[in-house]
C-alpha cells in the first residue's frame, strides 16, 4: 500500500493505543474506531470502543473501567467528556460537546476569524449510567449515577441519579433499583481477561 492508502490508519484501532495519555489493563479497541487528540484520552481498565466509532478528545476525554462505546457512537466538539465505570453508550448515540452559535455567526468551519464562533460545554456521564440507542447528549450535561436514557433521546439537561428518562426532551419516566452492595462485590471477582 502507498502512503497515501495508509494515511488515517494511524488513528484507528489499536494503532493510537501507544498515542493515548493513560491506557488501561485489557483495553480493546476495535480496528475500525477511530481517535483524534488521542494524547487528551484516558482509558480505563477493560474499556471497550466498537467499530465505526468516532471520538475527538478534545480537552479531555475519559472512559471508565468496563465501559463500552458501541457501534458508530459520535463523541466530538472539544471540550471534555467523561464517562464513568460500567457505563454503556448504545449504537448511534453522539455526546456533543460543542454547538455553533448561531445569533450573528455563519455556522460553518473553515471562514474568516470572527465569521463563526462556537459554544463548548463538558459531557460528564457517572458511573453505571445507561444510555440507549440513538441518543443526542448536547453540550454541559450531567448523566447522573446510575441514570439510563431511553432510545431516540434528546438529553439538553442533567439528568438526576438512579432515574429512567426518555423522549424528546427526555423526561423521567421512572427510578431505577441501584445494585446491592453483594452484586457489587460480586462484580470484582469476575474473570474480564475472555470477555468480549
Amino acid at each position: 500500500m502507498s502512503n497515501i492508502e495508509l494515511q488515517g490508519l494511524e488513528f484507528m484501532g489499536e494503532n493510537f493505543k501507544d498515542k493515548l495519555n493513560y491506557c488501561g489493563e485489557g483495553v480493546r479497541l476495535y480496528p475500525l474506531c477511530k481517535m483524534i487528540r488521542a494524547e487528551n484520552a484516558k482509558l480505563d481498565n477493560h474499556a471497550q470502543i466498537f467499530d465505526h466509532v468516532f471520538i475527538d478528545a478534545g480537552k479531555e476525554f475519559v472512559l471508565g473501567k468496563y465501559s463500552t462505546l458501541t457501534w458508530q457512537v459520535l463523541i466530538e466538539g472539544g471540550a471534555r467528556a467523561i464517562i464513568g465505570d460500567r457505563v454503556f453508550v448504545g449504537p448511534g448515540s453522539k455526546l456533543l460537546t460543542s454547538t455553533y452559535k448561531i445569533n450573528g455567526f455563519y455556522t460553518v468551519e473553515h471562514l474568516p476569524t470572527g465569521c463563526q464562533d462556537t459554544d463548548y460545554g463538558d459531557i460528564i456521564i457517572e458511573d453505571d449510567a445507561y444510555i440507549g440507542a440513538n441518543c443526542t447528549i448536547m453540550p454541559g450535561v450531567t448523566i447522573g449515577e446510575g441514570a439510563v436514557v431511553g432510545v431516540n433521546s434528546f438529553v439538553r439537561k442533567n439528568l438526576e441519579p438512579w432515574t429512567v428518562y426518555m423522549g424528546n426532551p427526555c423526561k423521567a419516566i421512572g427510578k431505577r433499583e441501584k445494585p446491592t452492595d453483594e452484586r457489587m462485590e460480586s462484580i470484582k471477582s469476575v474473570d474480564w481477561s475472555n470477555h468480549l
